[in-house]
């Protein structure tokens, strides 16, 4: 039990809600609205997985970092609380229950299936020769309601395309902020990120200035999709938690910590524009 709590604390399961409500909208918007429970579960459970894989790898590969890193010295594998097999184990289990479920949903999802995962698998490697990983990261989350899309229906809806965008957008620009905790180790140990290019002040202007694009890409997609104002409500709450979240979180000189409520400010955003986008189309 106790192994079984630090791989769901070492895979932080919970930023599952970064991406599955878009995947859910996705789902019901190539679905004309139709609400089917079973594909939703489906999509629940290969989201789950694929992310699961995609953090347990990520853990796996930079192992070494960890352990050195102040900030994450203490995870559970870096820390060898969780044990090395046991991590394997879940790289392995979580890319099988992904395939199967792929196999299970329809030809295009199965035959999508490998790219996904190896996408994950490249990202980790990614930092260690190329800032443009927090985009890479990005564009990981943002296949959510094209995947959604393709388990639903077996093809892509293209404008869920504009969606993607818009959440390619926003997922980099807090991938972004994200790596500015470790601008330091990353410095020292010549890895690299938005911010070890470009300085963290820049990397939160920057960061704004994709989330303000963002926001545009959400409402013109609302626009061309022609759904109600229940989803413009949401790209408004949207904006708003967007600045709340920057005005708590703006560093000051010498600052390279994040407050555990940025985090929360993200879920937040994720869930309030995917819940009323979806409430939209029903």
């Amino acid at each position: 039990m106790n192994q079984i709590l630090l791989i769901s604390k070492s895979v932080k399961i919970h930023e599952t809600l970064f991406s599955l409500p878009f995947a859910y909208f996705g789902c019901i918007y190539a679905n004309n609205g139709i609400v089917d429970w079973g594909i939703l579960f489906y999509v629940t459970i290969a989201l789950g997985s694929a992310r699961t894989f995609g953090m347990a790898i990520n853990r796996y590969l930079d192992f070494n970092f960890d352990q050195k890193n102040i900030r994450t010295k203490d995870r559970p594998l870096a820390s060898k609380r969780l044990s090395i097999f046991s991590i394997k184990i879940v790289i392995f289990s979580s890319a099988l229950l992904f395939l199967l479920i792929c196999f299970a949903l329809n030809k295009l999802a199965f035959y999508l299936s490998p790219l996904v995962l190896i996408i994950m698998f490249i990202y980790p490697y990614t930092k260690r020769f190329t800032f443009f990983c927090n985009f890479i990261l990005g564009f990981i989350l943002s296949i959510a309601p094209i995947g959604g899309s393709v388990a639903a229906v077996g093809y892509i809806e293209y404008k869920l395309l504009i969606l993607s965008f818009g959440i390619f957008l926003w997922a980099s620009s807090f991938d972004m902020i994200y790596h500015t905790q470790d601008y330091i180790f990353h410095k020292k140990n010549d890895l690299h990120s938005f911010s070890t290019k470009f300085g963290i002040k820049n990397t939160y202007y920057f960061s704004v200035l994709l989330d303000i694009c963002s926001i545009f890409i959400f409402v013109l997609f609302g626009y061309l999709s022609e759904i109600n104002y229940f989803y413009f409500i949401g790209c408004g709450l949207g904006i708003v938690i967007n600045i709340v979240k920057y005005v708590r979180n703006w560093p000051k000189s010498n600052d390279f910590g994040l407050k555990p409520e940025f985090f929360r400010w993200n879920s937040s955003f994720s869930l309030t524009i995917s819940s009323l986008a979806i409430v939209s189309i029903l």
